[in-house]
């Protein structure tokens, strides 16, 4: 790592470290050369321990050095001192035969390979102490000194010696110092080299990346103008979708509008408890209805994200009921027992989109249904967990007996246009959209959706929401206080232990004591035992003996014990067998229905008042003497005329009625009227027209009120823009319509 980081900043480095291997390398020979030397020239002159001695222990000097300090270049300082001992040793074993000095200037010469010109130094010192120690001890007179065969060897001697050997050491280190120099030059020249060519490379590589970020944008200008070309054709498939939606959605709600406005007149005329059920069941059964048309007017919003969900008060247990009042029929037609239970720590009343979830509630339980031949389904609410503030998350499940879901086809659940068994020859249908759009629906509600199934065991599909509890005042939900009958024995009699059990729970919750019976044998031998029992509730459909062979065995038996009959909607009874009952209720039972039937069953010396008997009407005259108007309708449909003047007859107006928007502005001019309600699409002259020209022409303005059958987005302020003070959807809603009414005049807008 050490070597990467000063490679990194000297460039030159390795080139450097190649000279340094190569010259040790070379020097190890040249070493052993001289060893080899020595020991020749101790053949001649017997001088072996000499050429053993000094020459190992030079060679031992070298090597160690180089061992032992590795990272050091002090080992070549003792390579130029070593090369010079060889070179007295060769004069001592010679005997001063010759003058040996030229192995002196071969070290020398063999040191430049290394460019150092301060390598001679070590060389030359040794060749000074040599000559001047050597020379001095053999004119003293000391024998076997061999330095010299001179009889003499004087000053004059030694000065021109050492003169020429410090020219040689000279030369060679100025040779050495010029390679050195030359070495640096050469490398500069190779990095300014390896510059030039990578600013070449990048040159040529800069202008590669121009040619094809030229051809990207040639490309990306094509792709942009073959989008936009797209983009066009599908803002004016949009376009002719929304036109097309919007013409759906005004030809299915003016009819429905009837289906629904009639409804709500029929609902609010004399009609027995169980006539007023069917006809709460149309209701139910119509907005069901209507809520499926927004569901696939509403898709596009949906496939493009743009779906909004809306936020307001709601009473989740009559929520329930409604969706469950969709399926009663059927399940009464199937057999199968349709229950739900609400756990006493959720609240009944809290906020969110009220639509949205009943969607997902019909679609879970339209499918439970669908996939189950027999046992129950039952829908189930609990509260999962709190969190900051009063923020709650609600758990949703729908739990059914049907036959289960292969684990290898769970994944393909919630995937749009899918469906478990895709076979031509599949028994259920089905376009497979209702699983996709309900989990959309469950994330726009900040929740997920799971499934939890067994083949041949049932399914329980499990949602969650995040709401709050609602706080606004709701239109009351109907209550029938059990107080004043708390303790009273309750029988249930019903094969469905699901139905046993949420039935029991709400019976304690209202003080009573129930006294459960799987079957009705279980019942007459519980009653032989037991003749405290103040009412008997029985399911129709039971294995053995139904609900009608045991109210004949009750009447025999027990005449004074009131029973009630669990059937389906519409259940066809005899005379006989309707008087066994003191009341036939369809499952699944409203709350209401159930407690406002039990007190009947209960109390039948003192009746239920009449207050309680029968719904506070909506429909009274006396809202026209609190809220007056003269009331102008533009309007071209005749169905649609027909269900506005009724109910605001019912009311107590007598509103005038005009088929155009031409007619609505002629009779705007010749009678000033309070609130005109206002028919987008009519013939002649549309209603957006009309109103700008009576904004423009008269002098009192009334309040005008769209009707409309769009429901697109953008429709409501396209009305506003016109001139349109509100805006008011079909059908009519006859809580909507009065809505509007109060409020125009509550604001004060009337003079």
């Amino acid at each position: 790592m050490d070597n990467y980081l000063i490679t990194y900043h000297n460039p030159a480095l390795p080139l450097v470290l190649g000279i340094k291997k190569l010259s040790d390398r070379l020097m190890n020979y040249f070493l052993a050369a001289y060893f080899v030397l020595g020991i020749v020239f101790a053949l001649f002159y017997d001088t072996w321990l000499i050429a053993f001695g000094v020459g190992g222990l030079s060679l031992l000097a070298y090597y160690s050095a180089r061992v032992f300090l590795p990272g050091s270049d002090l080992y070549q300082y003792v390579l130029s001192a070593v090369l010079g001992v060889f070179m007295a040793q060769y004069i001592y074993q010679m005997h001063g035969l010759f003058e040996m000095h030229f192995f002196a200037f071969i070290g020398s010469a063999v040191l430049i390979t290394y460019q150092k010109w301060k390598l001679q130094l070590p060389m030359l010192f040794v060749v000074l102490i040599h000559h001047s120690l050597f020379g001095y001890l053999q004119n003293s007179g000391f024998t076997n000194i061999y330095f010299t065969k001179l009889n003499y060897f004087d000053f004059q001697t030694f000065v021109i010696h050492i003169l020429l050997a410090a020219i040689i050491f000279f030369i060679c280190g100025l040779w050495g110092y010029l390679l050195e120099k030359y070495s640096a030059l050469r490398i500069s020249q190779t990095l300014e080299m390896a510059e030039l060519q990578k600013e070449a490379q990048l040159s040529a590589e800069r202008k590669r990346n121009e040619q094809v970020l030229k051809n990207a944008n040639e490309q990306l200008r094509v792709a942009n103008a073959d989008l936009e070309t797209a983009r066009h054709a599908a803002d004016q498939a949009n376009e002719a979708k929304s036109i097309f939606l919007a013409t759906m959605s005004h030809e299915i709600r003016t009819p429905m509008n009837g289906v629904i406005g009639m409804a709500a007149l029929l609902r609010e005329s004399e009609l027995t408890d169980e006539q007023r059920m069917f006809t709460e069941t149309i209701v139910t059964c119509g907005d069901a209805l209507l809520n499926v048309i927004n569901d696939i007017l509403d898709f596009s919003k949906i496939e493009s994200g743009n779906l909004e969900l809306e936020s307001g008060d709601f009473n989740l247990r009559q929520c329930i009921e409604d969706v469950l009042d969709v399926f009663g029929a059927r399940a009464a037609k199937l057999q199968l027992d349709l229950v739900y239970q609400i756990d006493e720590d959720v609240p009944l009343q809290i906020v969110g989109d009220q639509l949205r979830l009943r969607q997902v509630l019909i679609n879970l339980v339209g499918n439970a249904m669908k996939f189950t031949e027999q046992g129950e389904v039952c829908v189930g609410v609990h509260l999962a967990k709190t969190g900051h503030g009063d923020i709650l998350q609600l758990k949703f499940t729908v739990r059914d007996t049907g036959i289960g879901i292969p684990a290898d086809k769970l994944s393909r659940l919630f995937k749009a246009f899918s469906q478990v068994d895709s076979s031509t020859t599949r028994k259920y249908g089905g376009t497979g959209l209702g699983l996709a759009i309900s989990e959309k629906l469950v994330r726009l509600m900040g929740g997920e959706i799971s499934v939890i199934s067994e083949p041949n065991l049932g399914s329980t599909f499990s949602f969650t929401v995040s709401t709050q509890t609602g706080s606004s005042i709701l239109v009351p939900y109907t209550y029938y206080s059990m107080r004043e009958q708390a303790g009273k024995k309750i029988m249930i009699v019903d094969d469905n232990a699901t139905n046993l059990t949420i039935l029991k729970r709400q019976f304690e919750h209202w003080g009573l004591q129930p006294v459960l019976a799987g079957s009705g044998e279980g019942a007459l031998s519980i009653l032989d035992g037991d003749h405290t029992i103040d009412l008997i509730i029985t399911d129709m459909q039971m294995p053995g003996m139904d609900g009608l062979m045991l109210a004949g065995k009750l009447r025999e038996r027990y005449p004074g014990i009131p029973v009630m009959l669990l059937s389906s909607v519409g259940g066809e009874f005899k005379t006989h067998e309707r008087e066994l009952f003191v009341s036939v209720m369809s499952k699944p039972i409203r709350q209401h229905i159930l407690s406002k039937q039990i007190l009947n069953a209960l109390q039948l010396k003192a009746a239920v008042p009449q207050d309680q008997a029968t719904l506070t009407k909506k429909l009274s005259t006396g809202f026209c003497q609190k809220y007056p108007y003269d009331l102008l309708i533009a309007e071209d449909n005749p169905m649609n005329q027909h269900v506005i003047v009724h109910i605001l007859k019912k009311l107590g107006y007598e509103p005038v009625v005009v088929k155009n928007g031409q007619e609505a502005l002629e009779a705007a001019n010749q009678k000033d009227y309070d609130l005109i309600l206002m028919d987008m699409q009519m013939p002649v002259m549309d209603g957006l027209e009309a109103t700008k020209l009576i904004r423009q022409t008269l002098v009192k303005q009334p309040v005008i009120i769209a009707l409309t059958a769009n429901t697109m987005a953008g429709d409501e302020q396209v009305c506003l823009e016109a001139g349109m003070d509100d805006y008011l959807a079909k059908p009519i809603l006859l809580e909507n319509l009065m809505n509007k009414l109060e409020k125009w005049h509550r604001d004060g807008v009337l003079v």
